[in-house]
C-alpha cells in the first residue's frame, strides 16, 4: 500500500477532511451562511467545476426542498445545548438524478447573548437506504394488499362451505371462520406498522367492531400500548372469543347487556392486564365443563411472558382478566 508522509498534524487533517465521504461544515445562524465546508457537493456529486452564478447549494437542491429549507433554518436559530437537529433533502448528481441526503447539526457556539451563533453539521448521501426503505414499503403494501384479498375469498369459501340443513356444521365452520377472520383483519394492522407492531385500542376496536350492536354496548378504555406482532394474534383470539360468548350467552345476547374492556400498563415491569367485564346480561353460572372458546382463551394468553387467565362466572356477569409481560 502507497504510504502518504504527513508532515504536520495540519496536513493530516486537512487530508482526512478532504477524503471524508460527507460534508462536513460550519454554519452562521445569524448571518445565514457557510463559513467553512470540507469539500464542494458538487465533487460529491460527480458535477466538478459549475457554471453559472449562484451558490451551488442553490443550484443543486430540489425545488420541493428549496421551499422546506427556511423552515429548517428558522429551527437552527433556537437550537439548545445537545440538541441535534435533521432533516432530509435532494440534490442533483451528475446524471441528473436525485440524490437523497440528510443532515445533522448541533450547536457549536452562541453570542454573548445566548443566542445560538455558529452550527456544526454534516450531510451524508443515503439514497440507497432511502431507496432500501421504498422498496420495503413497496413488499408491505403488496403484502396489505393481498391480505385485504385473502379476507374476501375466506369470506366467500366460508360462505360456500355451509352445508344446507346442518346447522350443527354450520356452527363449526363460523367459529372457525370468525377466528381465521380475526387474524387476518389483525394482521393487516400489524402489516401497516413499518415496525410490524400495532396499538392495543386499535386491536381491540377492530376485532370488537363485528359484535357491536350499539355504540354504547362495548366501551373500550385504556392507555396507549404498542403490542408485538405475536401479542397482537393472540390478544386478538382472546376478545374475539370473549366477544363471541357474550354474543350467544353473555350481556350482548339481550338488549340491555354493556361490556367494558379496560387496560392498564406498567411500563416499569412491561405488565399489561386486561379486564373484560360484562353487566346487564342473563344471569351466569359456571359451567359444568370448559368449553373450546374458554380454551382459545387460556391457550392465546399462555403463549405470553407470564401470561395468565382468571375467568369469574359470578351470577350478574362474566368478568376476564388477563395478564402478560410485553
Amino acid at each position: 500500500m502507497l504510504e502518504v508522509p504527513i508532515s504536520t498534524d495540519a496536513e493530516l487533517a486537512q487530508q482526512l477532511l478532504s477524503a471524508a465521504p460527507i460534508v462536513l461544515y460550519v454554519y452562521d445562524v445569524q448571518k445565514e451562511t457557510s463559513i467553512f465546508q470540507n469539500r464542494r457537493l458538487s465533487d460529491m456529486l460527480g458535477h466538478g467545476e459549475l457554471d453559472g452564478s449562484g451558490s451551488e447549494w442553490e443550484r443543486l437542491i430540489h425545488p420541493e426542498d428549496a421551499v422546506r429549507f427556511p423552515e429548517h433554518r428558522a429551527r437552527l436559530k433556537t437550537i439548545e445545548p445537545g440538541q441535534t437537529l435533521s432533516w432530509e433533502f435532494r440534490l442533483r448528481d451528475c446524471d441528473g438524478e436525485w440524490r437523497w441526503f440528510v443532515s445533522r447539526d448541533v450547536l457549536l457556539s452562541r453570542d454573548d447573548d445566548g443566542k445560538p451563533l455558529l452550527i456544526v453539521g454534516s450531510a451524508a448521501d443515503v439514497s440507497e437506504q432511502k431507496k432500501a426503505e421504498q422498496h420495503k414499503e413497496l413488499l408491505a403494501e403488496e403484502m396489505r394488499h393481498r391480505a385485504r384479498n385473502l379476507v374476501a375469498v375466506v369470506q366467500a369459501i366460508g360462505r360456500m362451505s355451509r352445508p344446507k340443513n346442518q346447522p350443527e356444521a354450520n356452527k363449526y365452520i363460523d367459529a372457525f371462520m370468525g377466528r381465521l377472520l380475526t387474524l387476518l383483519n389483525t394482521g393487516g394492522i400489524v402489516l401497516s406498522s413499518a415496525d410490524r407492531h400495532a396499538d392495543l385500542a386499535e386491536i381491540a376496536r377492530t376485532t370488537l367492531a363485528p359484535f357491536e350492536m350499539a355504540s354504547d354496548r362495548i366501551r373500550v378504555n385504556g392507555p396507549s400500548v404498542v403490542l408485538p406482532e405475536r401479542t397482537v394474534a393472540n390478544i386478538a383470539l382472546a376478545l374475539h372469543e370473549l366477544a363471541t360468548n357474550a354474543v350467544k350467552y353473555g350481556a350482548l345476547s339481550n338488549d340491555e347487556g354493556s361490556v367494558s374492556l379496560n387496560w392498564t400498563f406498567d411500563a416499569d415491569t412491561k405488565r399489561l392486564s386486561l379486564e373484560w367485564v360484562e353487566t346487564g346480561g342473563p344471569p351466569v353460572s359456571t359451567p359444568s365443563s370448559e368449553g373450546f372458546g374458554g380454551l382459545v382463551i387460556r391457550q392465546s394468553v399462555a403463549r405470553e411472558r407470564r401470561g395468565n387467565v382468571t375467568l369469574d362466572y359470578a351470577p350478574e356477569g362474566l368478568s376476564c382478566r388477563m395478564e402478560m409481560e410485553i
